[in-house]
């Protein structure tokens, strides 16, 4: 079972800016690469931080500062483990809403 949580509204995020949204217990963070909507669980591989986009244009954990790609969520540099990224989230856009696809199969898997 799956189900369509809000993300934002198309052309609501700015070309190479993001936006932090609720997904299940956790936060996703969506990020838009030239026109095309990424998203990810907002959430380092280290020890679960949230991320932010920097002013050098990566992610930054908040609190260890390992950086990850917004475009791909590849790990860059920091504590996070190397060859780990940030989990990406599936999107679909409906109309002029972007969605979230969050999966309930499992309840614990998020």
């Amino acid at each position: 079972m799956t189900k369509k949580l809000p993300v934002a509204r198309v052309g609501e995020i700015a070309p190479e800016k993001t936006k932090v949204f609720r997904f299940g217990i956790q936060n996703g963070i969506a990020f838009n690469d030239h026109g095309v909507i990424k998203a990810y669980v907002n959430a380092c591989p280290h020890m679960g931080g949230p991320t932010e986009l920097q002013p050098s244009g990566v992610l930054r954990c908040r609190w260890h500062e390992a950086e990850f790609k917004p475009q791909t969520g590849e790990r860059v540099c920091g504590q996070a483990p190397e060859g780990t990224r940030l989990k990406p989230i599936e999107l679909v856009t409906e109309g002029d809403q972007i969605f979230a696809i969050l999966d309930l199969t499992d309840p614990f898997s998020f």
